[in-house]
C-alpha cells in the first residue's frame, strides 16, 4: 500500500511539473511573439517613411506614423544627428535675458525648424539638467559659480560664454573655456577650417543663415534691416523676390532676387565679394539670407586679450581667436550688433544639442526600438537618425 501511495505521489509531481513547464513555455512563446510583432510594425514604419515624410515628422506631424500603427500599439520618437526642434536656454542674468532672446531667434534649415526659448534661473541653486544650454553675456562670477558650471558641463550641458576675457588673469574662466595666452596677430578672422568631423559650428553657421525680420510694410512691400559686417542694409521683400540696399558704389542696387537666387556683396574690410543666397522668403515674417563662402570673413570683434583655445573656431592664421570650443563649453568674444555674430551663438548651440525626444516614449512599458537614417538637404548636409519606440497600450 505504501508503495502504491509513493507511486501516486510521483505521478502527481510529474503532472505538476509538466503543467508548470507548459505554462512557462506558453508565457515565453507569447512574449517572443509580441516582441516580434512590435519589431515587424516598426520595420514597416521605417521602410515606408520617405524623405518628405521625415520633414513632416520633424515638424510634429505624425500622421504618416499613425496611419501605419495598429490601434493597440503606441509609440515614441527619438532623434539623433540634427538640432532639437525646441531648445530651452537658461539665463542666469535677469537683466539681460531679453537681450539673449533677441540673439536666439528661431531658425529654419533643411525644411525643419529650430526654435529657442530663454528662461531665467538662479545659478546659486545649480543649473537644472532640463536646460539644453545656458548663455552668459559679460558674466563676471565664474569663480564663485565654477562648481555649478562644471557640474552642468559634466552632465552633458552646453555653456556659451559671450565675454571678453578678464585680462587673462581669471584662472577659473580660462579653465572652463580652455583658454590660454597667445601672441597677437594680423590678418583676416575666418573659420579656421571647414571640417564637421572636428567641429560643426561652421556647418550650422552656413546652413542656418541670417534671418531678417521684415515686420514693416510700405507700398505693399515688407521691409527690415540686415546687419552684416556691422553695417545695416535695408531689405524689401514681396511674396517672391527681395531687394537689398548696398553700401558701396561699385555694387549698385540689387533688385528682384528670387527665392533660391544668388547675389554678391563686398566686405570693405578685405575688399572681396562674398556670395549669398535668398534661402527662404516668409512673406509675413522674415527672409533668410544664406552665406555660401566657407572662407567667410569676420571683422575684428575681439575685445579680449590675445587668447587661443583648445579648438579655435574663428581666428587669425597665427592663432589669435575670437571664438573657441572646449567640448561643450564655447567662448565667443564680446561683439557689437551684427547678424553674423548672432548666428555664431545660434550655431554653437545647434551644433551641440542633437539628441532628443520628438515624442516621449513610455519607458515603464515593455518596448522595442527600431531605427533608420534619413539624409536631409539642401541647406547643408545632415543625417537624421529616427528611433521609434513601440509598446502595447494594454
Amino acid at each position: 500500500m505504501k508503495g502504491f501511495i509513493y507511486l501516486l505521489e510521483i505521478s502527481v509531481a510529474l503532472i505538476l511539473i509538466v503543467v508548470v513547464l507548459g505554462t512557462l513555455s506558453s508565457f515565453k512563446t507569447k512574449e517572443n511573439w509580441e516582441r516580434a510583432d512590435l519589431i515587424t510594425v516598426g520595420d514597416n514604419i521605417v521602410r515606408t517613411i520617405r524623405d518628405s515624410d521625415i520633414i513632416e515628422i520633424l515638424n510634429n506631424n505624425f500622421t504618416k506614423i499613425q496611419s501605419l500603427l495598429p490601434p493597440h500599439i503606441d509609440f515614441g520618437l527619438k532623434v539623433n544627428g540634427i538640432p532639437k526642434s525646441n531648445i530651452t536656454v537658461g539665463c542666469a542674468q535677469s537683466s539681460i535675458c531679453n537681450s539673449i532672446s533677441t540673439l536666439l531667434t528661431n531658425s529654419f534649415a533643411n525644411g525643419h525648424w529650430t526654435n529657442f526659448s530663454v528662461e531665467y534661473f538662479d545659478i546659486a541653486s545649480g543649473i537644472p539638467s532640463y536646460y539644453d544650454a545656458v548663455v552668459f553675456v559679460n558674466y563676471t562670477d565664474y569663480t564663485n559659480r565654477k562648481s555649478n558650471i562644471i557640474d552642468y558641463l559634466n552632465r552633458g550641458g552646453v555653456v556659451i560664454g559671450v565675454n571678453a576675457t578678464f585680462n587673462n588673469n581669471n584662472a577659473d574662466f580660462n579653465e572652463i573655456f580652455g583658454l590660454s595666452s597667445t601672441s597677437s596677430g594680423s590678418g583676416i578672422f575666418n573659420f579656421t577650417t571647414y571640417n564637421p568631423s572636428i567641429d560643426e559650428i561652421e556647418k550650422y553657421f552656413l546652413g542656418l543663415g541670417f534671418d531678417v525680420n521684415t515686420g514693416n510694410t510700405v507700398d505693399s512691400k515688407k521691409w527690415g534691416y540686415w546687419y552684416i559686417w556691422e553695417n545695416s542694409r535695408k531689405v524689401n521683400i514681396t511674396s517672391n523676390a527681395v531687394d537689398i540696399e548696398n553700401k558701396t558704389v561699385d555694387e549698385g542696387i540689387i533688385k528682384d532676387i528670387p527665392e533660391g537666387g544668388f547675389f554678391n556683396i563686398k566686405n570693405i574690410m578685405d575688399n572681396k565679394f562674398y556670395t549669398f543666397k535668398i534661402k527662404k522668403i516668409f512673406w509675413d515674417k522674415f527672409v533668410i539670407i544664406q552665406p555660401l563662402n566657407m572662407s567667410f570673413a569676420f571683422n575684428d570683434f575681439s575685445e579680449a586679450d590675445d587668447v587661443t583655445g583648445k579648438v579655435n573656431i574663428v581666428a587669425l592664421p597665427g592663432g589669435q581667436a575670437e571664438m573657441t570650443s572646449n567640448k561643450t563649453a564655447i567662448w565667443i568674444s564680446d561683439f557689437p550688433t551684427s547678424d553674423e555674430y548672432r548666428t555664431l551663438v545660434k550655431s554653437a548651440i545647434a551644433s551641440r544639442v542633437k539628441e532628443w525626444y520628438l515624442k516621449e516614449p513610455n519607458l515603464t512599458k515593455e518596448y522595442v526600438t527600431v531605427s533608420s537614417f534619413y539624409p536631409l538637404c539642401c541647406d547643408m548636409s545632415e543625417t537624421a537618425e529616427l528611433t521609434i519606440y513601440l509598446w502595447y497600450k494594454i
